[in-house]
């Protein structure tokens, strides 16, 4: 009969068993967790906290991972097969209590897991396996394959960055969640050391992700830091498209997202990673609405900034109508706001206009780069602001090259801000 033929199979079907269940735990599972670090294994580890255990998260959640990527390598290649299993099953374990107890989400595929993995436990690897081959041979032959295991994945982990785009906080005085994404460099990990911080600023329409997804923002940055042209540095990309649309305090001053990045943003970024909290460490730079933001941030807080680079920037609304009409196609109603009201913000927050009025050793005071394409709808502004720091001899670098508002400009622009602002994180 066929089924009984197929019975002779068995050893073939644990095969295939290990490699579906193991390449699915480290794909789907545990090399995110892996590579994601200390921040992510703290992360993981917290779930300790329902078994009454306050410390040591980051190596329960470091362990968590590990059952789940390189312990499950080690299903795959049936070698140390039963330590390996027994891990991933504690794992699915504590998966299984916190999400039954914390009702934070649903229970059932680590349920199923956990049998799985008590199933495999007793049933063994099979003899299409390393330790049964082993068996066989001297155990000698295990400690290069193991050491391979173990040194390649922690290798590949030290030389490479991270990327978390979302990530969140709390803000009270926004009475919302915000979220910000967040490039940790290649080395950060792996060392104890602090780091400078470049705040990048999205543009309109876009939130914390733009410069992650469309502006290739980790590439660049390891590239740039591989090749020495860069220092590395942490890079927090905020979202500012969630709520009201802009990097400022509204014409009201009921939407404060000037004063959340200053008072809240800032200081929760620097206290939560390694950064450098010194003003010769900071940096800011976005592009379109974003160079807008690091326009005028650096402008009116050049105490905070070593340098700014705008980017194809929006310098700021020209006239109160300009401003009144600009944020009502954003979908902000500004009826009950008269003219006067708008005129007086706008010289608030209009770049060329801060560049005449402020005093010139302010400005002075923070490094400046301005790029713009000649094909950029907001050239115009951009050389006016040009024009202004020419007027009061404050240095300033300024390019205008063949593209327009586009993120291929943006790509290339880049490289370029990440070594100049390099120079100021360094002895220059």
């Amino acid at each position: 009969m066929l089924w009984n033929r197929l019975s002779s199979y068995t050893d073939l079907g644990l095969l295939v068993l290990r490699i579906g269940f193991g390449l699915g735990m480290i794909i789907f599972h545990g090399w995110g967790k892996l590579t994601g670090g200390p921040e992510v294994w703290a992360s993981v580890g917290s779930s300790m906290e329902i078994f009454g255990i306050g410390f040591g998260h980051t190596f329960f959640g470091f362990l968590a991972a590990f059952a789940e990527s390189i312990g499950a390598v080690f299903v795959v290649l049936g070698i140390f097969y039963r330590p390996a299993i027994a891990l991933l099953g504690f794992t699915m374990l504590v998966a299984t209590l916190t999400l039954t107890i914390t009702g934070s989400g649903d229970p059932s595929h680590a349920f199923k897991n956990l049998f799985v993995c008590a199933g495999k436990f007793l049933i063994g690897p099979g003899k299409y396996s390393l330790d049964y081959m082993f068996v066989k041979t001297s155990a000698k032959n295990i400690v290069p394959l193991l050491l391979l295991l173990l040194l390649v994945p922690q290798s590949s982990h030290a030389q490479h960055s991270t990327v978390h785009d979302q990530l969140t906080l709390q803000s009270e005085i926004l009475d919302m969640e915000r979220k910000f994404a967040v490039y940790l460099p290649p080395g950060y990990h792996t060392s104890e050391r602090s780091y400078p911080a470049l705040y990048l600023l999205h543009g309109s329409g876009d939130d914390q992700t733009g410069w992650v997804q469309f502006g290739e923002v980790q590439h660049i940055a390891d590239k740039a830091i591989r090749e020495g042209k860069a220092t590395p540095m942490v890079i927090i990309m905020p979202d500012a498209n969630t709520g009201v649309r802009g990097y400022f305090n509204d014409v009201t001053n009921t939407w404060r997202y000037e004063d959340f990045f200053f008072e809240e943003l800032i200081p929760y970024v620097e206290e939560r990673f390694r950064i450098k909290p010194e003003k010769r460490y900071r940096a800011v730079a976005g592009l379109s609405m974003g160079g807008g933001g690091s326009f005028i941030y650096a402008l009116r807080r050049p105490d905070l900034f070593s340098s700014a680079a705008p980017l194809s920037a929006w310098v700021g609304p020209s006239t109160a109508q300009n401003y009144r009409s600009t944020m009502e196609r954003w979908g902000n109603d500004l009826s009950d706001i008269s003219d006067q009201e708008i005129e007086e913000y706008v010289k608030r927050h209009n770049a060329v206009e801060l560049i005449k009025s402020l005093p010139a050793s302010d400005i002075k005071s923070v490094r400046w780069f301005i790029d713009c394409g000649d094909d950029d709808f907001l050239y115009e502004g951009n050389s006016l602001a040009h024009i202004e720091l020419r007027k009061r001899n404050i240095p300033h670098e300024f390019r205008i090259r063949n593209g327009g508002h586009t993120w291929t400009y943006w790509r290339e622009s880049l490289p370029v801000v990440l070594h100049f602002i390099s120079q100021a994180f360094h002895q220059y």
